[in-house]
């Protein structure tokens, strides 16, 4: 819009000049200069060269005023003369800058009209050529502005692109009051929206420049329009390759969740079976090495829970193996079975295995229920600890009370292989509590968690 009010004010601008330098050529014709010269003899010689000058300059109307500021000839109406000029204050400023122009009302009708003086050779006379403002004008300023165009006296039209009907709704929306010069106002003109700024004025004659908001914003409505729609198609599409990523993801993941589930409750045959070669094939690939590894793991927890006690377990597990022991205060029970060589020669290996297995695991599990931990098997002696690897402020009365059941579950076996008809066998029991070192004992390559000290030699 600031554009086109830009563009209409060099239009205006070089049309003002095109009529001045017009004038400025006719004040030098020599013909007219004596035609007018002799005006006093023959007046209507005089204004039939006035005429020819109109014509030749195309203009709608010619006036000469005399210097002293009086209207001499008026080809627009001949029989006015020797009346005043009727615009005297242009001749003051054409006094100041040689000639001017400007918008003048000639019998309530729009031109424009320049003053130059009349030289013969020096100023005789100032001649005013004036060019009408009407309709086809302003159309042809609409042609390089592409703005409606409108040139009014108060509320008076002189010339508009606009027809009849928005004319008249124009007219009755300035009835009230004339836009702010130089000021861009939103009009609605019959239900369409204008955007009006006022660019130029000329005493009480005013230009409005009319551009259509609605017809402007076309395009950029339709670029809207288009964007839009391209805006819901990529949501649409994006919508449904969302959702097909989604299912692609969601289910193997959610197959994953299952399976780590089935691993955390300990079942590590399950395998993932996701032949992909993304990441979440990668994923599963890892899964079921995870799997592996924790059966591993489990299958190595329970030979070395078999191997030596659960908590001296937890303890090589816990702490980093390393050869090495610290003191504390440990009791040591020691025992063996009496006569055992002898009845282990009256029965058969396998025999003597079984009944020593049957022994050895009611006497380990009586040390466990009271707090003990089994050290070692040696022949058909074992030893247990208490107080060691973890302690308690009763591990002598815990070994005590071990000692007891042990002597009362061997005359139990007795009575239970005196019935199958197998050798009754004793057993001899020895405790005691004293400091000695506690910790991993034997090479760096296989170790055992012992105790070593003078009171295990005594117990």
């Amino acid at each position: 819009m600031r554009i086109g009010a830009q563009i209409f004010e060099k239009l205006i601008e070089q049309h003002n000049q095109q009529i001045t330098n017009a004038a400025t050529i006719l004040s030098r014709d020599h013909a007219f200069q004596e035609a007018f010269a002799g005006a006093d003899q023959n007046r209507a010689t005089t204004l039939s060269a006035l005429e020819s000058l109109q014509d030749r300059v195309k203009a709608e109307a010619v006036l000469i005023a005399s210097l002293d500021k009086q209207l001499v000839f008026d080809t627009h109406r001949p029989q006015v003369h020797d009346v005043p000029f009727p615009f005297p204050r242009l001749i003051d400023k054409a006094e100041t800058a040689e000639s001017t122009y400007a918008f003048v009302l000639l019998d309530h009708e729009l031109y424009a009209m320049a003053i130059t003086p009349l030289l013969a050779p020096d100023p005789i006379a100032w001649l005013c050529p004036a060019f009408r403002i009407d309709d086809n004008f302003a159309r042809e300023i609409k042609a390089y502005t592409d703005l409606e165009i409108t040139f009014l006296d108060g509320q008076n039209f002189f010339a508009t692109t606009f027809h009849e009907k928005n004319r008249a709704a124009l007219a009755a929306i300035l009835r009230g009051s004339v836009p702010p010069p130089r000021q861009i106002v939103d009009l609605v003109i019959r239900g369409e929206s204008y955007s009006v700024p006022l660019v130029a004025e000329d005493g009480n004659t005013i230009a409005l420049l009319q551009r259509s908001l609605d017809k402007e914003l076309v395009p950029y409505l339709r670029l809207e329009r288009t964007y839009l729609f391209l805006a819901l198609f990529g949501l649409t599409i994006s919508a449904v390759l969302g959702m097909w990523i989604a299912r692609d993801v969601s289910r193997p993941v959610l197959q994953l969740a299952n399976w780590a589930s089935k691993i955390a409750g300990g079942d590590y045959a399950h395998r993932a079976e996701l032949k992909r070669r993304d990441e979440l094939g990668s994923l599963a690939a890892s899964f079921n090495q995870m799997s592996e590894g924790l059966a591993d793991r489990d299958r190595v927890r329970d030979l070395l829970g078999k191997v030596v006690s659960p908590e001296v377990a937890a303890e090589l597990l816990r702490k980093d193996l390393a050869l090495g022991g610290e003191e504390r205060e440990v009791t040591v029970l020691f025992s063996d079975l009496r006569r055992f060589t002898s009845m282990s020669e009256e029965l058969s290996p396998q025999e003597t295995l079984g009944i020593l297995n049957h022994y050895f695991t009611r006497m380990a599990a009586i040390v466990e229920k009271h707090g003990g931990v089994v050290d070692k098997y040696v022949g058909d002696a074992l030893m247990a600890l208490f107080g060691a690897p973890l302690g308690n402020p009763d591990d002598a009365d815990r070994a005590m009370k071990t000692a007891l059941e042990m002597s009362e579950a061997v005359d139990d076996m007795n009575r239970q292989w005196q019935q199958r008809g197998l050798p009754g066998i004793d057993i001899g029991i020895g405790i005691n509590t004293d400091v000695v070192v506690a910790g991993n004992m034997g090479s760096v390559t296989r170790l055992n968690y012992t105790v070593i000290g003078d009171g295990v030699n005594l117990a």
